[in-house]
């Protein structure tokens, strides 16, 4: 098993405490397509989780003090502060505000998506706008890759807790089946994989 491949101990620590405190049950390894119990994260857990999660998306796997990412494009150079990434909950929909740092720009950029509450869940499938909000001169140039590194940011979240969740019993990683948000913070519902032959993915998409 690689570095990337491993579990984030922020992950593992999160889970462990919440069987600890009884909020999740003990852990048992699920058979095919059995789904297991959702983890709650409170808005102000969220946000730091997810910081781990941008870390992991832009390389960092071990454990780091840096606080900034930098992005490079020919002449174009763009900073992210991850240590300073937000995250505001509402019901159905999780905006990531991204703070950027270049030669004209210190601002953010918003990227709004449009995901199941726990009353509607809507499975693995997020919407967001065409265009994410923020300065113009860094959303012409960046603004793709911005939506990108923000789902991301969600999807590397959700993934890395649900593999903190436990394994299946073929010994696989547990992988994300349904996203729910709300103003009291995020869920997320674990599943063992369908096994398939030659499968072992996990496809997890974004509708624009």
């Amino acid at each position: 098993m690689t570095i990337s491949e491993s579990v984030a101990p922020e992950y593992a620590t999160y889970v462990a405490r919440q069987r600890a405190d009884q909020v999740l049950p003990p852990s048992r390894a699920l058979d095919s397509g059995q789904v297991g119990d959702g983890i709650r994260m409170d808005p102000g857990a969220a946000v730091e989780l997810m910081r781990v999660a941008a870390l992991r998306a832009a390389g960092l796997f071990r454990p780091t003090q840096r606080t900034t990412i930098a992005w490079v494009d020919g002449a174009n150079q763009l900073a992210i502060v991850v240590a300073e990434l937000g995250l505001e909950l509402t019901d159905g929909q999780a905006v990531v505000v991204v703070p950027v740092r270049c030669d004209q720009v210190h601002g953010t950029v918003r990227v709004t998506f449009a995901l199941g509450s726990p009353d509607r869940p809507r499975g693995l499938y997020a919407g967001t706008e065409s265009r994410p909000r923020g300065p113009e001169l860094v959303i012409d140039t960046w603004g793709d890759a911005l939506v990108a590194f923000a789902w991301q940011c969600l999807l590397g979240l959700f993934t890395g807790m649900s593999a903190a969740a436990g394994k299946d019993t073929s010994g696989s990683y547990l992988v994300p089946v349904e996203i729910a948000a709300n103003a009291d913070g995020l869920v997320v519902v674990p599943m063992a994989r369908h096994r398939f032959s030659g499968s072992t993915g996990l496809l997890g998409k974004t509708v624009r």
